[in-house]
């Protein structure tokens, strides 16, 4: 049996990628003619009891979530599968992620760059809209990164996706008093979690947008803000060292950029953005009073 036949509804067009947990495919809604990805998990996901409830988790969040800068989910397989295979039918975004398309930038630059400051600020407002809605559902991302934002060509918008990490915001409880609402343990990608995420402390809004605040970062210099020569190193400086402002300053970018990006990873929680809402309001309340003075990088 084909992996077309083995998916009732779907013809399989091609194979768009492979992460940590399994295959991405471009496919073919037979009934509607509508274009999707599917995203197929490797038996050895589906044995780790951890993986597959995030998996399943992932997949019931982005079915009930309607958002434009959020990927949107439309089936998934029961516990048991179809097949014996375990997959999450999603919207199809015609693009590549901000990682990829940095990457590709490099490449043809033959050198280390970043994106425009514009770009990159637009991507910023989308992506924290999306947590701004994330929020309003009680959710925490937990794995605000590069990889995640997907670029939409089609429609020239941002969208967020990837939702293993995801948990219910605790407002003052920890996960194991809920049950089933997560763990305090650390979570997300090093380079872009949050210091208290890196300790392995309880998450908050504010980590998801330390994490947005990283992602700017590279977006703009086309580094990750804490390298080192292993986890350890990078952890180590995520707690407890400042970001190398002076990446930004000799780019020849615009001051606001290097405020924005220090606002959102400062160490302490109460300095940064405390709401996605702060972000967007701040990037474009001061981006349209800098363009009043005519400010020229040139």
């Amino acid at each position: 049996m084909s992996l077309s036949e083995s998916i009732p509804g779907y013809q399989i067009i091609g194979k768009l990628g492979a992460g940590g947990m399994g295959l991405v495919f471009k496919a073919l809604e037979t009934k509607t003619n509508r274009t999707v990805a599917i995203k197929m998990l490797y038996p050895k996901t589906v044995s780790n009891p951890s993986l597959f409830n995030n998996f399943q988790r992932e997949a019931k969040l982005l079915i009930h979530f309607s958002y434009p800068h959020i990927i949107k989910g439309y089936y998934v397989t029961p516990p048991e599968g179809i097949n014996g295979l375990h997959y999450l039918i999603m919207e199809y975004v015609e693009g590549e992620s901000v990682q990829k398309l940095i990457e590709r930038t490099q490449a043809d630059a033959e050198k280390i760059v970043g994106l425009n400051e514009e770009l990159s600020l637009l991507i910023i407002m989308q992506t924290a809209s999306a947590l701004d809605y994330l929020q309003g559902q009680n959710i925490l991302h937990r794995d605000i990164k590069p990889d995640n934002l997907l670029l939409d060509k089609k429609r020239g918008v941002v969208k967020l996706c990837d939702l293993g990490f995801a948990q219910p915001i605790l407002r003052g409880r920890t996960a194991q008093e809920i049950g089933g609402g997560g763990s305090q343990t650390t979570a997300g990608t090093l380079g872009y979690m949050s210091p208290e995420q890196a300790r392995g402390q309880q998450a908050d809004i504010r980590s998801d947008i330390f994490s947005l605040g990283a992602t700017l970062y590279y977006m703009i210099t086309g580094k990750t803000p804490f390298a080192g020569s292993d986890d350890v190193e990078v952890m180590a400086k995520q707690v407890l060292s400042d970001i190398q402002s002076d990446e930004i300053k000799n780019k020849g970018l615009s001051p606001l950029v290097l405020y924005f990006i220090e606002k959102m990873v400062a160490k302490e929680k109460e300095i940064r953005y405390q709401i996605p809402k702060e972000v967007i309001e701040d990037i474009q309340t001061q981006m349209e009073g800098f363009k009043s003075l005519e400010y020229h990088p040139e």
